[in-house]
């Protein structure tokens, strides 16, 4: 059998000074620290870059991304519709335009008027036109992808390069 300070120092040996334990009780183990006297320092290297081609656009993808796109971009256009509204409407444009209609077409002055613009009509035709948007970007961007991939398979696609941040 082997003796007990035999087993230890081999066990040492094999684990390496990592698991040394330390050489006094209450003493620290010695571990380099950045800043230890010969360390090499570390040099900066520059950023790596990567060539990648792009070959296919998957359709499916692209008409989903395509149509959330077109949905928020609908609820864009309808706030934008609303704050124009609201600033034509508070500069008086609205009424002006509104007088100025039914003068043009009442023959008389006693006839019922009726506005040209009102909020229901501006909102609605703008929800349609947004609506008529949502179709048509959705449907070109897809198309589009198809033509991508088309061209893709042709030429080999676009070359995009890629590098990490500094």
């Amino acid at each position: 059998m082997s003796s007990p300070t035999a087993s230890t120092a081999a066990t040492s040996a094999t684990a390496g000074p990592a698991a040394a334990g330390p050489a006094r009780a209450g003493e620290a183990p010695s571990r380099p620290g950045p800043a230890a006297v010969g360390a090499p320092r570390r040099t900066r290297r520059p950023p790596r870059l990567a060539s990648l081609q792009l070959k296919r656009l998957d359709p499916w993808t692209v008409l989903k991304i395509s149509l959330i796109v077109s949905i928020v971009m609908f609820f864009v256009w309808m706030i934008a519709i609303g704050i124009l509204w609201l600033s034509l409407q508070g500069m008086g444009v609205w009424g002006q335009i509104n007088d100025t209609f039914s003068t043009l077409t009442s023959a008389d002055a006693v006839s019922g008027s009726t506005d040209l613009i009102t909020p229901v009509r501006v909102f609605g035709v703008a929800a349609v036109v947004g609506a008529i948007n949502i179709v048509l970007f959705t449907l070109l961007a897809t198309v589009a992808a198809f033509v991508y991939n088309a061209a893709a398979a042709m030429s080999g696609g676009v070359e995009l390069t890629l590098s990490e941040r500094d």
